[in-house]
């Protein structure tokens, strides 16, 4: 297991452990899914916060689906990471805060998903493509452009009965990141604003914790 995961970077890694955990935890009938999925009601009105976070974590107990999204987050997310964002993993975290907030407010007024841990890493693979616009990668038999592969990976993933409105939501906010971060503080009306910017007091993570 450490050799697996010792050497991603500190984000992914601890997105990892902590999937994996409760995917041991569930198979083992030591924790039941239906105390991790995202209710709006048990959250507001008697305060299971914890829900908040953990339907982003949870990607089913151990079979295929797990496996699948762990493969994802350990070949393409760490990536994103350790390439696009090198020595900045305090920013990559803010990035996942800021895509989690925006997920959970199109939940809340737009969707009925439970577990929205798969539109999580539509996001990641979204930013990943649109940074690494001409590589080309080999998803299973398939060799398609990056800016594709969150498509190529939310169609797989819906074989193995994933929920479209997940993915679709997924890469929408990713998109929404990738201009607002990428393309329009570009532009010469944008004075170089950029509204995910990592705020400025953000970095004492990394003083406190090297790893980020």
């Amino acid at each position: 297991m450490n050799a697996i995961i010792g050497h991603q970077p500190p984000v992914t890694r601890c997105l990892i452990l902590a999937s994996a955990t409760l995917m041991m935890l569930t198979s083992l009938d030591m924790l039941s899914p239906f105390s991790l999925y995202l209710n709006w009601a048990l959250i507001i009105y008697e305060w299971q916060l914890w829900r908040l976070v953990t339907c982003f974590l949870f990607f089913g107990t151990f079979g295929l689906s797990f496996f699948w999204n762990t493969y994802v987050l350990l070949f393409y997310c760490s990536s994103l990471e350790a390439v696009a964002f090198h020595s900045k993993s305090a920013d990559f975290l803010w990035m996942l805060i800021c895509s989690a907030g925006m997920l959970l407010f199109l939940t809340y007024f737009y969707g009925n998903s439970y577990f929205i841990s798969g539109a999580m890493i539509d996001i990641m693979t979204y930013v990943w493509g649109r940074r690494n616009s001409t590589a080309r990668m080999q998803v299973l038999f398939f060799t398609v452009r990056a800016p594709y592969l969150p498509w190529v990976l939310a169609w797989i993933s819906l074989l193995m009965g994933g929920n479209v409105q997940d993915h679709l939501m997924g890469i929408a906010v990713g998109h929404i990141y990738y201009f607002f971060e990428d393309v329009y503080p570009l532009l010469p009306t944008s004075k170089g604003f950029r509204l995910f910017r990592t705020p400025k007091a953000w970095p004492w993570l990394g003083e406190r914790w090297p790893g980020l």
